[in-house]
């Protein structure tokens, strides 16, 4: 998503707005909404997604004041706690972006794939997967659950480079989503026709996800056949001079990687404006090139969290769902101690997330979306953390 609590306006300049929050202001973007002085908001990532009245918004806030500083409590003592590279890192999280934590909704809507990336279970030459493809109104239908049930402000629709999807038919469901309910929809849907974007971003969508893979360009070359780093960064930065939202960051354990590359992605991430860093862990899949692969250290994941909470300490950083793959049951709430503050959800209906195979032992949603939901929701209320996100602090 993120979830979200409402804000009160308390100012307006320069196609920026202020938001109050719980006593803390923070400076949001605004792109759809005429506003004033004393409205009520919702922001995600930075950027305004809706607007609502006085009468709807003062019941959610007395609701969350007093637990609002009770978690802010529990936030305080954890963050104090150890000594640690990474008990330092959860300080400065603490310290710079405050325990609000996003919870991101993620849609898997297609694994079909025109790329042949020699890590990726989608690759085009693995002929053993089952392909498939949602329809726009099952995409549709997955938001309107999403946003409606689970109380979502900002979704990710996420496929392969799949050429069935153009930019006609992402700007159509995208419009029909937007038409319903004021959300951020953040797009994660690889490299493509420029025009295919400039028409997402016109149906309203204003995230992009997506991944420069790792700052080294031969490993780059040498895993991404027929692909070119320079084409990859350079649609990045025009989608930030665009403005788009961007999230990006890079892949943990890629053969011939080194401690010196690892720190030159997190340098890279910054340098490209992320407003969210997103690096997972190589998980080898049995039907690629990289199948005799050793997995990355989930140990060394989590140094990497905590060095680049140090180094960009604004940064919101997520928790990939390969990480929780890999580091098991505590992997999210150890991220999260490390210097994490964003955690992400699965809510592809069941019968399609088994089947989105960018690595092996990827638990498929099971059961209710919602209940998996209330479980990370309930994580990070245990750690004090408040499950919302309202952009940069004043």
């Amino acid at each position: 998503m993120c979830y979200a609590m409402p804000g009160r306006v308390t100012e307006i300049s320069d196609g920026k707005v202020v938001v109050d929050y719980f006593g803390e202001r923070r400076r949001v973007r605004n792109d759809f909404f005429k506003l004033a002085v004393g409205d009520y908001v919702y922001a995600q990532g930075g950027f305004i997604v809706q607007r609502i009245s006085a009468a709807e918004a003062e019941p959610v806030l007395t609701t969350w004041k007093e637990y609002f500083a009770q978690l802010n409590k529990t936030d305080l003592r954890l963050a104090s706690t150890g000594e640690d590279l990474r008990a330092r890192a959860n300080r400065v999280r603490r310290e710079h972006t405050g325990n609000s934590s996003c919870v991101h909704g993620i849609i898997e809507f297609s694994n079909h794939c025109r790329a042949d990336c020699l890590y990726c279970g989608l690759r085009s030459s693995n002929k053993s997967l089952k392909r498939y493809r949602m329809t726009p109104g099952e995409i549709v239908a997955a938001a309107d659950y999403a946003i409606e049930k689970l109380g979502f402000k900002a979704i990710v629709l996420q496929s392969g480079e799949d050429a069935f999807f153009d930019g006609k038919t992402l700007s159509g469901i995208i419009a029909r989503i937007m038409g319903k309910h004021p959300v951020l929809i953040v797009m994660s849907v690889g490299e493509r026709d420029y025009s295919d974007y400039e028409a997402m971003y016109s149906a309203g969508a204003r995230g992009a996800l997506i991944r420069f893979e790792t700052s080294n360009p031969v490993i780059y070359e040498k895993l991404r056949p027929g692909r070119r780093q320079a084409e990859r960064l350079s649609l990045i930065k025009r989608l930030k001079s665009d403005g788009w939202i961007i999230m990006s960051g890079f892949i943990q354990g890629l053969p011939g990687q080194t401690e010196k590359d690892i720190a030159a992605d997190i340098k890279l991430s910054e340098s490209l404006g992320v407003e969210m860093m997103s690096f997972g862990p190589l998980i080898p899949h049995p039907d690629t090139p990289l199948a005799a692969a050793p997995p990355a250290d989930f140990e060394k994941i989590l140094d990497t969290i905590a060095r680049a909470r140090i180094m960009f300490p604004e940064l919101r950083i997520l928790v990939t769902t390969a990480a929780e793959t890999l580091g098991g049951k505590e992997a999210a709430r150890r991220a999260l101690m490390a210097g994490a503050n964003s955690v992400m959800v699965n809510l592809t209906p069941p019968e399609y997330s088994g089947l989105y195979s960018l690595y092996p032992g990827r638990v498929p949603v099971a059961g209710s979306r919602g209940e998996a939901v209330a479980e990370t929701v309930k994580m990070l209320r245990e750690m004090g953390r408040a499950p919302s996100d309202i952009g940069s602090t004043e």
